[in-house]
């Protein structure tokens, strides 16, 4: 069994590193505190909206899916419900990207 630390602690700590890069990030939806999955809204402002699940690939490595890039609020909003609709535990954090510049903090995959 990986030792695994509690999302909140996580959650926390990705919003203050994002402050301290300049980068305003809020938590949108609380979750579960120990366990809850994560969505990250990333709104990139004139180039639109990403929304990335935190997730783990085949060989249980931490990775983000990519959901949506460059969406419409519309569209963020109702696959964030859907979401939340399947899974109550998960948190939601945006991050303002005015400059388009935010890394994750695992690499981004797409399946």
């Amino acid at each position: 069994m990986t030792d695994r630390i509690k999302t909140s602690l996580w959650v926390e700590a990705h919003v203050r590193t994002c402050f301290a890069a300049d980068q305003p990030a809020f938590v949108v939806v609380r979750g579960d505190a120990d366990r809850g999955g994560v969505l990250l809204k990333i709104d990139r402002f004139s180039a639109g909206i990403t929304v990335l699940e935190r997730t783990l690939d085949f060989d249980g490595n931490r990775v983000w899916r990519q959901l949506l890039v460059g969406a419409s609020p519309d569209t963020v909003s109702e696959t964030i419900m859907k979401k939340r609709a399947f899974d109550e535990d998960l948190w939601v954090l945006e991050v303002e990207d005015l400059r388009q510049t935010y890394v994750p903090d695992a690499p981004v995959v797409d399946f």
